[in-house]
């Protein structure tokens, strides 16, 4: 617990102690201790994670399945993970949208649905955010028994389903390319309805099933084709593992008319906190390390009732005579890292509602923690850690930020590269 304790407030003074606690016979003091060491980020810490990700003898058997883990070693790596994670990556120019650093097949795709975009009721797209994970795919709402075809040719890959028991999570992957380890996953679709096996071919437009009756069991949700592009492999358990590689609107055709909305004022916050700084005298004023949140919706064209999320954010600091301070907030256009990690960047809906009580209900405004990021526009645990040290000093001891005037420029683009930008402007006051 202690060991919890120092990680969470990021106790630098603390290192040699925690140093020495990966010797401990306690196993569990180990991990502990590895995982603060990742927390608090210095240095000096590097080479013993290192060998301890590599060397801890302490072996763990699950009981029900016999896996063997090596449970300090995994935490130890964890906290590599954090600790790498923390060199910060500052942006040329914040103002343009940055290039896809990825590749993408060539061609676009047709719609699974006949029509297009407006008749596919597309609701939740591949950035939206939930309260555990970023939803990595495309909801497309059609009713129970609705044929769904297939966007593209291919040969089916794997055919499985998470949840045996029940006929709404059954999902198959076809392979554009056979072999190629990724291809297009359809889910919700009736088991009942698809009779095809692993290796069968499939042409562009083949019906493919019908959307599966989602009161099935013990959900009792809204009916709907999921659909995603992703890397994946199949075990020897014929269990699929596998993680998106890009925004499948991506590979279709479709118009979006709408920019984001950046909703303003911004909230500025205490790090790590969440009650807004008093601002009844005007201009906020500033002192210390604090976390700007900034709400953002979108749509793809007027009346579209959408769970969307902009999938490019940037941030910029900028103040007379100072080094503007320019990250990459969000680039979620690429491969999802992690997609487990929302709590870094994103406000959980509980969190979020003091904020958007007077927002419209759709589209949904999601709230962003735009400070918390290292810059590289990927989600990840250790960007919780990052914020605006308005009393930071460089190397010869003056301040990074004088006190003075600041603006806070937010910008977002969508999928479509339609751009909205929104400022603020805030005192810094530490001397």
């Amino acid at each position: 617990m202690a060991a919890n304790a120092l990680g969470e407030i990021g106790a630098r003074e603390c290192v040699d102690p925690l140093l020495n606690a990966l010797h401990q016979k306690w196993f569990n003091v180990r991990r502990c201790a590895a995982l603060a060491l990742g927390e608090i980020g210095d240095p000096r810490a590097l080479p013993a994670l290192e060998r301890l990700a590599q060397t801890d003898p302490f072996l763990w058997i699950n009981p029900d399945t016999k896996e063997e883990l090596y449970l300090v070693r995994i935490d130890a790596r964890q906290a590599l993970e954090v600790l790498v994670g923390q060199v910060e990556i500052f942006l040329e120019d914040a103002s343009k949208l940055p290039p896809m650093n990825f590749e993408m097949a060539a061609g676009k795709c047709r719609w699974p649905f006949p029509g297009g975009l407006r008749e596919q009721r597309l609701y939740n797209n591949y950035q939206q955010p939930t309260d555990s994970y970023v939803h990595a795919g495309m909801d497309l709402l059609q009713g129970a028994g609705t044929e769904a075809r297939a966007v593209e040719a291919g040969t089916v890959a794997a055919i499985a389903t998470n949840y045996p028991d029940w006929d709404t999570h059954h999902f198959f992957i076809i392979e554009p390319e056979a072999g190629s380890g990724e291809g297009w996953c359809y889910t919700h679709l009736d088991p009942a309805s698809f009779d095809f096996k692993v290796g069968n071919k499939i042409s562009a437009g083949q019906v493919l099933g019908r959307v599966v009756d989602f009161s099935v069991g013990e959900n009792d949700g809204v009916d709907h084709l999921h659909l995603h592009y992703v890397s994946f492999v199949v075990g020897p358990d014929g269990k699929v593992e596998f993680h998106s590689l890009y925004d499948p609107l991506l590979r279709f055709d479709w118009e979006d008319d709408q920019k984001p909305t950046i909703h303003t004022p911004f909230r500025i916050v205490r790090d790590g906190g969440l009650e807004p700084l008093d601002e009844s005298g005007g201009t906020p004023r500033l002192t210390g390390k604090v976390d700007i949140l900034v709400a953002i919706s979108d749509c793809a064209y007027r009346g579209h009732v959408a769970n969307w999320m902009t999938p490019v954010v940037t941030l910029e600091i900028a103040g007379e005579g100072v080094a503007p301070w320019r990250k990459l907030v969000l680039d979620q256009r690429g491969e999802l890292k992690n997609a487990r990690h929302t709590e870094a960047l994103y406000l959980s809906g509980k969190e979020r509602a003091p904020f958007v009580a007077d927002f419209p209900r759709n589209p949904i405004a999601y709230i962003l923690k735009v400070t918390n990021t290292d810059g590289d526009g990927v989600l990840e645990r250790s960007d919780k850690r990052s914020a605006w040290d308005t009393a930071q000093c460089d190397e010869d001891g003056e301040r990074r930020f004088p006190d003075g005037a600041y603006e806070i420029i937010v910008r977002a683009w969508d999928l479509a590269g339609n751009k909205a930008e929104e400022r603020m402007r805030v005192w810094v006051e530490n001397d």
